[in-house]
């Protein structure tokens, strides 16, 4: 392995991590490098446009435009659905259950992938299939985090209809559906589509921080289900599949 490529790369990280750059001095230190070799390492990636000086002080080096598009470029060739495909149906046969991505489709839920875990017992949406925001739990987690006034528009062009005894009807009840589900990272359809299903849904994100998708897991309701655990392990997919994205939490 190159040691020369390998001390460019651990700057660039290094130099990727701090907000306002990092000295030569700094950035030396951290790395437990000869200053000469920091300095030969950072004036070639200034000169590939992959570093620049801070505009605020030029002492302090940050990532340069070379980087962004160059993460562009990656981002570009990656379709979402092929890297939801990488860690969901591993997750569905595991567990048991049908695996779905769903995008938001003006005013509904569009299901754009499907997989029917091993053992699943439920054969529910197809591919293709539009449902309501309200009560399904990909919905409710592309209701969650769109921006605020957009949510406001949908909310308030929704027609409440129940499917069963546990739908949502109202607003005021989606309202705090929507700020639980944000507090703890994934959605819950508690048997509101269908009195025997149960589903958990979780975000994907973009590089920006958006999100972009939702995925879930869902199967015949149980009374024995971990509902805590069965909602983090599907956080956790959407969370490896938004990092594949560029997504950071610090975004």
């Amino acid at each position: 392995m190159n040691r020369t490529i390998m001390r460019a790369f651990e700057a660039l990280d290094l130099i990727s991590t701090a907000d306002y750059g990092l000295t030569l001095k700094e950035i030396t230190d951290k790395l437990d490098i000869p200053k000469s070799s920091a300095f030969n390492i950072i004036q070639t990636l200034v000169s590939l446009n992959l570093v620049s000086e801070s505009q605020y002080n030029h002492k302090k080096y940050v990532l340069g435009s070379g980087t962004y598009t160059l993460g562009m470029k990656y981002i570009e060739h990656l379709n979402f659905v092929d890297v939801c495909k990488m860690f969901l149906p591993p997750l569905a046969d595991e567990l048991h259950r049908n695996a779905f991505v769903g995008i938001l489709d003006k005013n509904k839920v569009l299901y754009v992938f499907k997989h029917v875990g091993t053992g699943a017992k439920l054969a529910t949406c197809d591919v293709g299939t539009r449902q309501e925001l309200y009560y399904t739990g990909l919905g409710k987690i592309l209701l969650a985090y769109l921006p605020t006034d957009k949510a406001k528009q949908i909310i308030s062009e929704i027609n409440f209809i129940p499917k069963t005894s546990n739908t949502i009807t109202n607003v005021e009840d989606l309202y705090k559906e929507l700020e639980l589900t944000r507090k703890r990272g994934y959605a819950i359809d508690n048997r509101e589509v269908e009195n025997h299903m149960l589903c958990f849904a979780a975000p994907v994100f973009n590089y920006n921080g958006e999100c972009i998708a939702a995925i879930s897991i869902s199967d015949m309701y149980s009374k024995d289900d971990n509902y805590d655990y069965l909602g983090n392990r599907i956080k956790e997919v959407g969370y490896l599949i938004s990092e594949k994205l560029g997504y950071r939490k610090n975004n």
